[in-house]
């Protein structure tokens, strides 16, 4: 299907932006949904505004009377939730959703690790592995696949930006302070892919695995939003929760 041209029918069941994949997805009335690359609605003047560079695009504009009718329901999330980029196979965006996976994690440290804190549970990142996502140049990028790459070489580069020179008491770089949305992003992106090690109470032993909830409820056909949610098994409160999907 030619993503520059849209259905004939005008009327979408229902229109959500999906933070996972930086697209924004109409669903018409038949099975499969028109999916729109990142910026094909928006200005040059509204992305800068809003600093998305990852979400600029080369294509031409088109679309606009689908842009009007359905961008209220983009402007919030776009103002203040997470982007995310999909490490892994997540539940389908913009549906009810209720899954929790329990995700092994490195059973050691990396030797070379990045230390973050989220509400007393400590996050070890391989600073290695940041550093050659980080190394990516996939701008301007002509995939889906540079498209992602383009985005997590973003993230890890704010990531390993914001760590300190010297080394905490369990040996690693430390990250202080509150992380943004783009660092977020990257220490979930490890989590889900079971690429960090994760310690608990000052304990210097990683636990073996993580609890993920996907959540996601929809309130009528504009109406509806997702969340990620990361747990120390047993425990009752989550030490990480991302906006997944808005609509």
């Amino acid at each position: 299907m030619n993503l520059l041209t849209p259905y004939s029918d005008p009327h979408p069941d229902f229109s959500f932006w999906d933070a996972a994949t930086l697209t924004f997805t109409i669903h018409h009335k038949r099975p499969d949904p028109v999916r729109l690359l990142p910026g094909l609605c928006f200005t040059g003047e509204f992305l800068k505004s809003h600093n998305l560079t990852a979400m600029r695009s080369m294509y031409k504009m088109s679309f606009q009377s689908l842009c009007r009718r359905t961008l209220f329901a983009m402007v919030p999330m776009l103002a203040s939730t997470v982007l995310l980029a999909a490490p892994v196979d997540r539940p389908a965006s913009g549906t009810d959703v209720d899954e929790t996976r329990t995700v092994a994690q490195r059973p050691t440290p990396p030797r070379d690790c990045l230390s973050i804190t989220l509400s007393g549970v400590t996050v070890l990142l391989d600073r290695q592995e940041l550093a050659r996502k980080a190394a990516v140049q996939s701008s301007p990028w002509t995939t889906e696949a540079e498209r992602l790459a383009f985005i997590e070489s973003q993230r890890a580069s704010a990531l390993l930006s914001a760590a300190t020179a010297g080394k905490g008491e369990n040996g690693c770089t430390q990250v202080n302070g509150a992380l943004d949305g783009e660092a977020s992003a990257v220490v979930l992106a490890a989590l889900e892919s079971g690429t960090s090690a994760v310690l608990v109470n000052d304990s210097r032993h990683p636990i073996a695995a993580v609890a993920i909830r996907y959540l996601g409820t929809r309130c009528g056909p504009l109406c509806g939003r997702g969340h990620i949610m990361v747990y120390v098994p047993g425990q009752s409160r989550p030490f990480l929760v991302q906006d997944w999907w808005v609509s």
